[in-house]
């Protein structure tokens, strides 16, 4: 007899939850739900429908064609699949807005953007082309916000971040199928 999902999903939960007892919070925020929010987030940038997005290129917002299954750099407009590892002309990061070693920014969705290694890396973020996409994309209001919840810190308890996970985990699969 099949297992009813109700009971399959708090299985699975709990597997998750005695994962998490075996390490510090912060530990398991950064190497189990961390990874998950970021390839949800490019998995999502990537399966919206084809058509034009905005991204800073040559200094520039421009509108910048994509298909789906590929993200657009917000910061120079390179075209990569959602899921690119390295090899073929670079690796999609999901680059974080504001940088900050506090929990209060770490997953707010609306400050982790696609961006590919090259800019996210070495170039401190790109910062001044961030805002400017920002700016434009996100609004004012929302760089307000996350420049207020940066100076903040935030304490996730083990089964806050495994229901994070979960969620995550559940997005990412909805994005999956939309490319599909």
């Amino acid at each position: 007899m099949a297992m009813p999902p109700e009971e399959k999903a708090r299985r699975a939960r709990q597997r998750m939850l005695d994962t998490a007892a075996k390490y510090k919070p912060d530990t398991y925020a950064r190497k189990y739900v961390a990874p998950k929010f970021q390839e949800m987030i490019r998995a999502e940038a990537g399966a919206q429908p084809d058509g034009y997005v905005f991204a800073v290129k040559d200094g520039m917002l421009r509108e910048v064609f994509r298909q789906i299954g590929e993200c657009v750099c917000v910061t120079c407009g390179k075209v990569l699949p959602w899921r690119s590892t390295g090899e073929a002309g670079g690796r999609l990061d999901a680059g974080h807005f504001l940088q900050s070693r506090r929990n209060s920014i770490l997953f707010e969705a609306l400050g982790v953007n696609p961006q590919c290694s090259a800019c996210n890396g070495p170039g401190g973020g790109k910062q001044n082309e961030y805002r400017q996409w920002m700016e434009t994309v996100r609004g004012k209001e929302t760089i307000e916000r996350l420049e207020r919840l940066k100076t903040t810190s935030r304490q996730f308890t083990r089964e806050e971040l495994v229901d994070m996970r979960i969620e995550y985990m559940r997005r990412l699969k909805a994005a999956k199928e939309r490319m599909r």
